[in-house]
Formats: C-alpha cells, structure tokens, sequence
C-alpha cells in the first residue's frame, strides 16, 4: 500500500487494519476457512487492510486475495521478506528440533524480529491469526490494538495429543500472550473453559463460521440417509483416523447395513492404495478433493465427526449443522500413536 492511498485513508477516517498470519495460500483446511472468516468480515468493513504473511510470498498472497475479491494487499519490501523468512526457518527449524530429534519439550523463539514502531504506529488495529507470530514480532508493544485469535491451546500441545505434530508452546510462552493487553479471543466454548482451567482468564468466544456458510444453509434436505461422509485435510491424525475407518471390522459393519462411506478431501491423496481397494469393495468412495463444500455435503446424510486433539472436529460440526447434515461423533482420542479400530462403534 502506497503512502498515497494511507494518507487517503487518514482523509477519509477509514481504519487500517493489519492482519498477521502463518497463510499458506496453498492449503485448503480449517485453519485457512478460519482465516478467510476474518478477512471476509473485515473486507465487508469501511477499513484499509493489509496482509502479512509468514509463509507464502507477497506476489502469491496478492494472487489469492484477487482470486477471493478481498480488497486488501500483501505488506511487501525488505522487513515483509525478513519476517517471512524468518517465520519459515523459526517454524521449520523447531518442527526439527522439538518434533523430530526431540531436542526440545516446546517450539522456542531464540530469535525473534520485532516489528518497527513507525510500521506498529500505522495501524489502528492488527489482527494476528495464531499466537505464534505475537511473539515473534514483539507485538506486545503494540498493547490493546492488537487482536490475537488463537485457534487452539497450544500450551503443552504434545503431551494432550500424546504425539509431536504440529506447534507446542511452553505454557510460559502462551501465558505472556494472554496476561498481555491484547485481546486473546477463542474459537470454542470447549477452548474458553480450557484457557480458564489453565490461566483462570474467560477470553470471549468467536466461533468459526464457514465463507461458505449461505450455500451450506440452502442446501435441500439430505435424501442420503444411507451415505455417511467424513471429510479430511491432509494430516497425521486425519491418516490415522482413515486406518481405523477402512479397517476390516468397520467396514464389514458398514457394508452389512448398507452404509456407504464416502471420504473426500487432501486426506484422499495419503491413502495407501490396499486401504482405497478396501474401501471401495466395501461399497464406500474415495472422492479426492472436492470443488467446494456443497458439492460434499450434497452427496451425504450424515457426516462422521471424530472427537480428538487436531481433528478439524471445530470445523466440521460447525459445517454439518449449517448443511442440516447429522453428526455422529465418535471418541477417536490417540493415545500415544496408538489408535484401536474398536475405539469406533458400530454405525448400525
């Protein structure tokens, strides 16, 4: 954004809005449908909004926001690359450290950038998506402006979900985020009694919404009363959870009762060939990727829900509610690495 168009702002009283983010253009998951809520709602907003992206490139970020008609531009110039750069070596450099060679108990920030206070004394408000890059750019100076929607607890994230995927914060770390002047919000009500069990602080809930949410509620009632979906990015517990879903006992049931098991999304692209075989014996599809999330939940009556650390269950029952689509959660909880076919109960 030119010093042109902020002076132009300034002239109109329009807001300036900087949102931070880990966005990865090329994901389709729930944190980036999370994402897409809040740069809807401030795009439909009378503000001037700028991204700053700590993983995909300025030029890919502005291709994006083209694509989604958001009205808003990629910070660009020497700090926006320092910080992505710095953003992709911080990530992958503690996923080595703390998630494969164990060397460390939390994701650390031996080096951090902070942001300059001429760019922090430009904005009226900035939005970080994920705690991490609060942190990371020493937003904290920037006290009550800042807005922090933090997606998940990720105090001691490894030891809840028994496996090293993903970020894990030092209790420490996340509880500096939340005693500071910024506005920590969360996702879920199950997040919120979390937060308030582990720091006795009551953050207000935003909860997710889909882009999509329009086209979900007009879909007709399912006539699929017989085809049970599971929907899926890909992931680790996503893989896990199709392993027990595709397991010889699961879908014996299924195939007995006559429930087709539909899977569809990035998930698809992680299933070993003997599992889509077993799968589509059983009378179930693999569905790949699908064009958006009406086209899915147009085809299924029932949508499987597992209930765990990381398994998108926010997101979808959010989206199964709104499509006037049935939820059967399942207790899908991964202990250790280790997950049971038995943990899923007979749909019939």
């Amino acid at each position: 954004m030119s010093d042109a168009s902020i002076q132009q702002g300034v002239k109109h009283g329009r807001k300036r809005i900087l949102f931070v983010s880990p966005l990865n253009v090329a994901s389709n998951n729930g944190m980036m449908q999370r994402q897409i809520q809040i740069l809807n709602f401030l795009n439909n907003s009378d503000v001037d909004l700028e991204l700053l992206s700590l993983y995909s490139s300025p030029s890919e970020v502005n291709e994006w926001l083209d694509e989604l008609k958001i009205k808003a531009s990629a910070l660009n110039g020497f700090f926006a690359i320092l910080v992505r750069l710095i953003g992709i070596a911080w990530y992958g450099g503690n996923v080595i450290l703390c998630n494969k060679l164990k060397w460390i108990d939390a994701f650390h920030f031996p080096i951090r950038i902070p942001a300059p206070r001429r760019l922090l004394d430009r904005y009226d408000r900035i939005v970080c998506y994920y705690p991490w890059g609060f942190p990371l750019l020493g937003l904290d100076r920037a006290g009550a402006k800042v807005v922090v929607d933090l997606g998940d607890v990720m105090a001691d994230r490894h030891d809840r979900i028994g496996t090293r995927r993903w970020i894990s914060l030092s209790k420490e770390d996340e509880s500096a985020i939340l005693n500071s002047n910024a506005r920590c919000i969360a996702i879920t009500r199950d997040d919120q009694g979390e937060f308030q069990r582990l720091y006795g602080l009551t953050l207000p809930v935003i909860p997710f919404l889909p882009p999509g949410y329009a086209q979900l509620r007009s879909l007709p009632p399912s006539i699929q009363a017989r085809k049970v979906g599971f929907l899926a990015a890909l992931g680790y517990q996503n893989e896990e959870v199709v392993k027990a879903l595709a397991s010889e006992e699961f879908l014996a049931c299924m195939q007995a009762a006559g429930i087709e098991l539909l899977i569809a999304g990035g998930i698809c692209a992680a299933i070993p060939e003997h599992l889509r075989a077993a799968i589509q014996k059983s009378g179930g599809q693999v569905l790949g990727r699908v064009a958006n999330l009406e086209a899915f939940y147009s085809q299924v009556g029932v949508i499987l829900n597992p209930v765990g650390p990381s398994t998108g269950v926010k997101i979808k029952s959010v989206e199964a509610l709104l499509a006037g689509r049935g939820s059967s959660r399942r207790n899908m909880e991964l202990m250790r690495n280790c997950w049971s076919s038995s943990q899923i109960r007979s749909p019939c």
